[in-house]
């Protein structure tokens, strides 16, 4: 099949979906619209993938992860360097480190897809290319019709109109008025609609989170998230903050979590301070020489960076927590409910449980030997 070109102002973004899936064809369909360009992989007329396209190699997936708050920017610069050094996706290698699970991944690959997508057919205008070829994937399982997309997609174009208004910019910020038990009642009896949704847009509701970092930190997507903002200010539970309002808020504290600097210093090194010594005075004696012949068994140089990896997994989900909510959590099950951790991340391959402890303006977080 040659090259199918056009734009969307002679030929709709529908009817190109609707020919690729008929003829059930494999390949990549690029658009562009006034700089920003978008390509979606086909195979057998079924979507498998969208994503804008980027100078990086999954620039898209990379920027997704760090606005979702999976990734942190060092992060995201040690892998880039590895995929650079090692040709391979990013996907595979933050899967192979354990950053985060295969169902996770696949699960930030189909928001991707869906952002696209619902922004995508809000495109009137822009050109078009699809190139027939081979679709290299392993999302066998995880393909979606284009029909199917298409009807889902203009029902999500046209309820965008009822409720948008609601919510002014993306850099729109919101605080809230009501409480987190009205929030739940929100929706209650509303049919297909998840209540823990609600909930988890309504504790990133802080009057400081502008709308785009409430969005993607809620993981939910851009229409979902903002369907819920819009219900809960039509319910009188939130409301916008206007632009005066937002210029007497202090800046949100950086994401390295440096303590304010009115409190001592003292006061903040003393618990570590504290637990050091502790640790110092409670540490077992050296064990005596082995005879002769004999050597010590250590720990495999993979199993120590395993753990320390798995404790860094954990204290970055307690910053990203606190970056969201200007507060500790009250304990590590509080990540998982809010979806930064999963539940087994909550003990490392040891099997013993963390030691964590809330401290006024800190934390502390502490990882068994054993």
């Amino acid at each position: 099949m040659p090259a199918l070109r056009g734009n969307l102002v002679d030929f709709g973004i529908a009817e190109v979906f609707q020919l690729i899936a008929q003829q059930r064809k494999t390949g990549f369909l690029e658009i562009h619209n006034e700089g920003e360009r978008v390509r979606l992989a086909f195979e057998g007329g079924a979507v498998v993938q969208a994503e804008p396209l980027s100078e990086r190699e999954d620039g898209a997936l990379a920027d997704l992860l760090l606005r979702c708050g999976l990734l942190t920017r060092e992060q995201l610069l040690e892998l880039e360097r590895e995929v650079a050094s090692s040709l391979r996706r990013l996907g595979a290698v933050v899967v192979e480190r354990g950053i985060l699970e295969r169902a996770q991944l696949a699960e930030m690959q189909d928001l991707l897809t869906r952002e696209t997508l619902f922004r995508l057919l809000r495109w009137s205008d822009g050109s078009f290319v699809f190139n027939a070829g081979a679709v290299d994937h392993d999302r066998a399982g995880r393909l979606l019709a284009a029909e199917q997309i298409l009807m889902d997609g203009l029902r999500m174009v046209d309820e965008w109109r009822t409720f948008a208004d609601q919510v002014p910019s993306e850099d729109s910020v919101f605080q809230r008025v009501a409480r987190l038990e009205d929030a739940a009642r929100a929706r209650e009896g509303e049919g297909g609609k998840r209540p823990e949704d609600t909930r988890r847009v309504f504790q990133l509701i802080d009057g400081r989170l502008p709308v785009r970092r409430v969005i993607d930190l809620s993981r939910l997507g851009t229409f979902e998230a903002t369907r819920i903002l819009a219900e809960l200010r039509r319910a009188g539970l939130i409301e916008p903050l206007a632009p005066e309002q937002l210029a007497r808020r202090r800046p949100r504290p950086s994401f390295e979590l440096r303590r304010p600097p009115s409190r001592p210093l003292l006061a903040g090194a003393l618990p570590l301070a504290l637990l050091a010594a502790l640790a110092v005075v409670t540490r077992r004696a050296p064990d005596p020489p082995l005879p002769e012949g004999l050597f010590p068994i250590e720990r495999a140089p993979l199993v120590q960076a395993r753990a320390s990896f798995e404790t860094e997994r954990v204290r970055k989900a307690l910053e990203a927590y606190h970056f969201s909510y200007e507060r500790w959590p009250d304990s590590l099950e509080t990540l998982v409910d809010v979806g930064l951790l999963t539940r087994d991340a909550l003990a490392p391959s040891g099997g013993r449980p963390y030691y964590y402890a809330r401290r006024e303006d800190d934390a502390v977080l502490l990882a068994p030997e054993h």
